[in-house]
């Protein structure tokens, strides 16, 4: 039987180094044996200005001025986690990957209401959405779900891994550093090339290069979101721990030292980074 261990969000530690109230993003929600971590995709100003991570006071002061918070980005995920959650709790037939595929697909359409009668420019205005990962535990299987960055790992006594979710964003990712960028000026301080991803490569199945699909998914209510979520049907039989979190703790897991210091004591997680969420069950 598995225990929920550990289920947090932190900040951007910049924003308590200054004392100022974070720009949060991230949101999960844990109910029993169900979860779902959210990560909201990150948008421009205000005045539709690229924003970096701050580094400094300076910076830090800026984007607390200029970025909205709570941001549209932080409600998408909001209602992913909240929906799904809520869905699964409510399900009266047997989970299996059918169902949790359309239970996602339900909660496309619930963020869809907060961006169907706005007007997109891809830049100032662009749509608001998330990636995320969510799943419910019966007895030794785990029925899940993934689209983007955010990651499902299932690790063994030995803290190796078991298993671990599809990041549909490295296709993209890839393309974009060893085909576009070579081929192409790319800047993506320049308002022009934000717009250009966001609206020729995001929840567009049919780009392709040399027959490979070059998109990515996100979660914006928009149907063709759909071919980007993955499901699975996965057997805890010899797991130890599930984890569930944002990108922010994608470096932990690419360290087994790391993340078994993590795993063993989570709270150290604060001291550690930009925006992160992490849910850990033991058996």
């Amino acid at each position: 039987m598995f225990k929920l261990k550990f289920a947090q969000m932190y900040d951007n530690n910049i924003f308590q180094k200054y004392n100022l109230k974070p720009v949060a993003e991230d949101y999960f929600l844990v109910k029993n044996d169900t979860f779902c971590v959210a990560d909201g995709v990150t948008r421009d100003s205000i005045y539709g200005e690229a924003i970096p991570y701050p580094q400094n006071k300076e910076e830090v002061e800026f984007w607390v001025k200029v970025y909205p918070n709570p941001s549209g980005a932080y409600v998408a995920a909001k209602i992913c986690a909240d929906s799904f959650v809520k869905y699964v709790s409510e399900c009266k037939t047997e989970l299996d990957e059918n169902t949790i595929m359309e239970i996602v697909k339900k909660v496309n359409q619930e963020i869809w209401k907060i961006n169907k009668n706005r007007k997109i420019d891809y830049i100032k205005d662009d749509l608001f959405c998330c990636v995320a990962v969510g799943g419910k535990i019966v007895n030794n299987t785990l029925y899940c779900f993934s689209i983007g960055d955010a990651h499902i790992t299932i690790l063994d006594e030995n803290f190796d891994v078991q298993f671990t979710t599809i990041n549909n964003h490295r296709n993209f990712e890839e393309y974009l550093e060893n085909v576009y960028c070579k081929e192409n000026e790319f800047d993506w301080s320049k308002p022009k090339y934000r717009a250009m991803v966001r609206r020729d490569y995001r929840n567009k199945p049919n780009v392709k290069y040399n027959g490979k699909e070059v998109s990515f998914g996100v979660l914006s209510g928009e149907k063709e979101a759909e071919h980007y979520i993955d499901t699975y049907k996965v057997d805890l039989t010899s797991a130890k721990y599930i984890c569930a979190y944002s990108d922010g703790c994608e470096p932990f897991f690419a360290n087994k030292e790391k993340l078994k210091e993590i795993i063993q004591n989570p709270e150290k997680l604060q001291d550690e980074g930009k925006e992160r969420t992490l849910i850990i069950y033991e058996r």
